[in-house]
């Protein structure tokens, strides 16, 4: 028996598109070029490998036994690919990020499709972390970026450490749509305010913009993550100051967005190890990757209001 692993390619396909034609269409073929394939494959193996139907092909025992081969065959390639990485030039090596909540579903994720396709050697591991956790992980080698924010005011990075600020945020205030609206700073006055709990970044910005005020409202409602506080809005219990990722995306049913430029805004940086991004390290070309999409993207939340 001698089987063409070149056509193990199409039967691995058919099972993981679950028909000919769909993976005809993943192939770039025609279903009865891929028909043909697996017409081969079986005469090969002198067994039928599919049992086709109208609602499409399932794999008969002798055809798993094959796509589990093929599956092997596929991963041992990759590996071989990943272990010819560094011969050819190419950066290889996994990079481990910590962020928090908006950073990651507004920044990373969508950041990190582009890395595949432009950085095929470098591994991306994305963890949530808060920053007492994400410190410890970086010091310990767990991580090699930690993503912070803050309030405007960046500080001053741990010794051995370097911050780089790469997206300036606005505030935004977020209302209920039942709430006054809010044409400027001085109707910030008359704002029933939620509490916001004091680990929190938005706990000190609540601090700074209530600060200005002569006598702030506050309700008997409090919130940690922002999941709590679109809900509190939406159920009209008061208003709150937001990043604008926060907003970002989501159903804004019941909310009213505003943004004023006296809110300010958050500021989002990177912290790693000095000397871990030279362009010659898998750390050194994901920064870089980061800092070009930003530069790219950061119109998207920037703009994100009702």
């Amino acid at each position: 028996m001698r089987i063409d692993p070149r056509r193990l390619s199409h039967l691995l396909a058919v099972h993981r598109e679950g028909g000919i034609v769909a993976a005809a269409d993943v192939l770039g073929l025609t279903p009865s070029a891929v028909s043909q394939q697996i017409r081969r494959l079986e005469e090969e193996v002198g067994l039928t490998l599919l049992d086709r139907a109208p609602t499409g092909a399932m794999l008969t025992p002798a055809g798993r036994i094959l796509v589990q081969g093929a599956e092997r065959i596929e991963n041992d390639l990759n590996e071989i690919a990943r272990d010819l990485r560094p011969i050819t030039g190419q950066v290889t090596g996994v990079v481990g990020i910590g962020g928090f909540q908006t950073v990651i579903r507004n920044v990373l994720l969508p950041l990190s499709s582009t890395l595949e396709r432009d950085l095929p050697g470098v591994e991306i591991h994305i963890n949530e972390v808060d920053e007492p956790r994400g410190m410890a992980d970086l010091r310990a080698g767990r991580i090699d970026l930690l993503m912070l924010e803050r309030d405007t005011a960046p500080g001053i990075a741990p010794k051995g450490f370097v911050d780089t600020s790469f997206i300036d945020e606005p505030w935004v205030l977020v209302s209920p749509e039942s709430a006054p609206k809010v044409g400027s700073e001085r109707d910030l006055a008359d704002v029933e305010w939620l509490r916001v709990h004091p680990e929190t970044i938005g706990y000190h910005t609540m601090e700074r913009i209530s600060s200005a005020l002569r006598h702030p409202k506050w309700v008997p409602y409090s919130y940690i993550n922002y999941e709590a506080a679109h809900a509190l809005v939406r159920a009209g219990k008061g208003s709150t100051i937001l990043p604008s990722m926060a907003v970002r995306g989501i159903n804004l049913d019941g909310m009213r967005v505003t943004t004023l430029p006296g809110l300010g805004y958050r500021r989002i940086l990177v912290r790693h190890r000095k000397g871990e991004d030279a362009i010659s390290t898998a750390t050194g070309q994901v920064l870089t990757g980061l800092f070009s999409w930003v530069a790219e993207h950061h119109g998207d939340w920037r703009g994100a209001q009702a």
